[in-house]
């Protein structure tokens, strides 16, 4: 043995009466011996019997069952290496081994007064008043509400009722809700409460609304001196427009509406933003259906209004009609004695436009228009949508304060630092006056159209407010009414019916919303439509790949496709459809619809003739031989074999033979042979009808 080497030492499996090893447990040294010292008698190793063997399975099961527990002769990994005290005895569960230690349970004490944040759910509402949601769904139930346990509730009252049902009385905080309104007060509200020192003269917002084709865009082009008709497509108006300019009466902020009546929710939306409505209507053709729609919301925009009586040089205008349709509509003209302000004018002429200027100056010197430039901006988005290179951009109306270059703002569920400001020209600006129209970027993603903004104080502040209004709208998505019978019967009818599903794009908000809401109104008991999703900008791949997979057609209003998605649009055979005018959209979206539809068969009675003869062929089988008695019979031709009132027979025919030629068509008169597909019992007497069938679409 060299120097350093430790000696082996060897374990025969006899020599194993050595004293085992301490095992040092939390810093104490057991001997396992001392401990059991049972298990090592004889063998000096656990679990042996005296002849130092294993014993069988059998045994050892036996052992278990027998031993009580607690004896050391129980096969215990635990007790062996010294992990449980042999006094300790028996194992015991958590809850048993509280009890002998004499801990009491913990009982649940369940709070009297707490504060909750609506909206909340039925399982947090539990956790709050530390009782099972169980038990508040069946409070709720014996009260008539069927909800689970992932419902919102919204309501203070039902929260409140339910408290007090278990002796809690529940505050509803409103803290948060105040913090994300940012101001109680509105714009015009905002502005009474400032001081006389602090507020001035702003120019007037002007809204031209009325019915398609009478000439609003024309009269705002005169008014600017510019050519937005030749712009437009189908020379209509399709979006919401906003301009300034300075005319010599002063300086107009004018709000130009599509007059289609697909676009109800735009004039409605500029009809709340104005202080003046310039109602347009054509002489030679009166007062129309969105006429009366402008009349109505101006009224309920509690409005100033002005009535422009346009095309006056046409040869078949007529004032005293347009002046008694007025008059049934309440608006009786100052020329009748009544208090509504009408001016004959010409787009093209320019006559009358002098006269209409100086009322539009007058009715806002007596509306008193003010606003606070010193304060921070308020005011109300116009339009969206996104453009390439710049993402979301909005066009927003400042209505009170100063909007400024890099300000942080606040609409809807989106937020912004405004990066760029231009007017209507892409003339860039570094403040907007109150009435000002400004597009701006900088946005975190696309507004809704007809959002209130508010500038605050930072991007942090911003983007906070905004996060907690998009969590409590996703919230209240999820807020949905239990599902009536009848709601199920139509469900389940619209599953029934085929559906065209339709994927929609468009350049703005407005569009898509338009569009959208007339694709709406088509109506059909045969087939369904279902968009699938409608958003602001170009047609993208994914546009492409979901079209492809649900099996839907693309629409895209005034917008392009992405340069990678066109080729993929062929790969995939995705059908696109694409328009400027929206009543082309439509239409086109109704012819796809009665394409989906099954055609329907329609029998054409084509001739008959009867059965004069019966030949037998050895290789064709029995041969008709008829006499045309009406019409026409062709080869092609469908045919009935009728014997007295009964059918015998319904199917085609093989061959027609004249003397010993095949022939296509027979006529009146002639005498044939006719060989059927699949009937070889015909008989003197029976009658066969030729027939043919055609396929006429069907409408909605």
């Amino acid at each position: 043995m060299r120097q350093g080497d430790r000696p082996q030492q060897r374990f025969d499996r006899g020599d194993r009466t050595h004293a085992p090893r301490p095992i040092s447990l939390r810093g104490q040294d057991v001997n396992v011996s001392k401990n059991f010292p049972n298990e090592n008698k004889g063998t000096g190793f656990a679990g042996r019997n005296d002849k130092g063997k294993k014993p069988k399975t059998k045994d050892r099961v036996s052992t278990l069952k027998g031993a009580k527990r607690g004896d050391s002769r129980v096969f215990d990994s635990r007790e062996r290496h010294g992990m449980v005290s042999v006094d300790e005895g028996v194992w015991k569960s958590k809850k048993k081994s509280r009890l002998l230690k004499g801990e009491s349970t913990i009982e649940v004490v369940r709070p009297s007064q707490i504060s909750v944040r609506l909206p909340i759910s039925m399982k947090d509402l539990a956790q709050e008043m530390k009782l099972k949601a169980a038990e508040l769904l069946k409070a709720l139930f014996n009260q008539g509400m069927m909800l689970t346990l992932n419902s919102m509730l919204d309501d203070a009252d039902v929260v409140q009722l339910l408290g007090s049902e278990f002796g809690c009385d529940i505050t509803i905080d409103t803290s948060e809700e105040e913090r994300i309104r940012i101001s109680e007060k509105t714009v015009q509200e905002e502005i009474e409460s400032e001081g006389a020192g602090n507020i001035t003269d702003r120019p007037p917002v002007i809204a031209f609304m009325g019915h398609v084709d009478h000439g609003k865009t024309s009269l705002v082009d005169a008014i600017r001196k510019s050519n937005i008709v030749a712009k437009e497509a189908g020379a209509i108006t399709q979006h919401i427009g906003a301009f300034t300019c300075s005319t010599s009466h002063g300086k107009l902020t004018i709000i130009d509406t599509p007059g289609h009546e697909a676009f109800t929710l735009m004039r409605e939306r500029g009809a709340q933003l104005t202080d003046i409505v310039v109602l347009v209507i054509a002489g030679d053709e009166g007062v129309k259906e969105q006429t009366i729609e402008a009349i109505k919301q101006a009224k309920e925009a509690a409005s100033s209004l002005v009535v422009a009586i346009t095309k006056c040089d046409r040869p078949n205008y007529d004032i005293d009609t347009v002046y008694r349709q007025l008059a049934d509509h309440n608006l009786l003209p100052e020329a009748w004695g009544g208090q509504i302000v009408t001016v004959r004018c010409s787009a093209i002429t320019k006559e009358g436009l002098n006269d209409l200027l100086e009322m539009l100056a007058l009715q806002a010197e007596v509306l008193e228009l003010k606003a606070n430039p010193e304060k921070r901006a308020r005011g109300t988005v116009i339009e969206a949508q996104m453009q390439q290179g710049l993402g979301a951009v909005a066009t927003v109306l400042v209505q009170n304060g100063t909007l400024n270059e890099g300000d942080s703002l606040v609409f809807g569920s989106e937020w912004a630092r405004v990066k760029t400001m231009r007017d209507e020209q892409g003339k860039q600006l570094k403040v907007a006056p109150p009435s000002k129209p400004v597009q701006i970027t900088g946005l975190s993603g696309l507004p809704d159209s007809g959002d209130e903004f508010i500038v605050v104080g930072n991007d942090k502040e911003a983007k906070s407010i905004a996060g907690v209004r998009k969590e409590q709208k996703r919230q209240q998505s999820f807020m949905k009414k239990a599902p009536t019978l009848e709601s199920f019967m139509e469900a389940t009818e619209k599953t029934e019916k085929k559906q065209l599903k339709i994927i929609l794009r468009g350049d703005v908000q407005g569009s898509v919303e338009a569009l959208s809401k007339a694709l709406h109104k088509i109506k059909s008991d045969k087939i369904g439509l279902t968009i699938i999703s409608e958003e602001v900008g170009q047609i993208s791949e994914s546009d492409v790949e979901a079209a492809a997979t649900s099996e839907a057609i693309l629409l895209g209003f005034h917008t392009q496709v992405e340069a990678h998605a066109e080729p993929l649009i062929k790969e995939r055979k995705v059908k696109l459809l694409e328009h400027d005018v929206i009543y082309h959209a439509v239409d086109e979206v109704k012819g796809e619809m009665r394409a989906l539809l099954d055609k329907l068969p329609q029998e054409n009675e084509q001739g008959s003739a009867e059965v004069i003869a019966v030949f037998k062929s050895s290789h064709l089988g029995l041969i008709a031989g008829c006499l045309v008695s009406d019409g026409t019979i062709a080869r092609n031709h469908k045919v009935r074999v009728r014997r007295g009132k009964e059918l015998v027979f319904e199917g085609s025919i093989a061959s027609i033979k004249r003397v010993q030629e095949d022939v296509n068509k027979v006529s009146k008169g002639v005498e044939c042979g006719i060989l059927l597909n699949g009937f070889n019992q015909c008989e003197v007497g029976d009658i066969i009808e030729a027939y043919d069938i055609t396929y006429i679409a069907q409408d909605l």
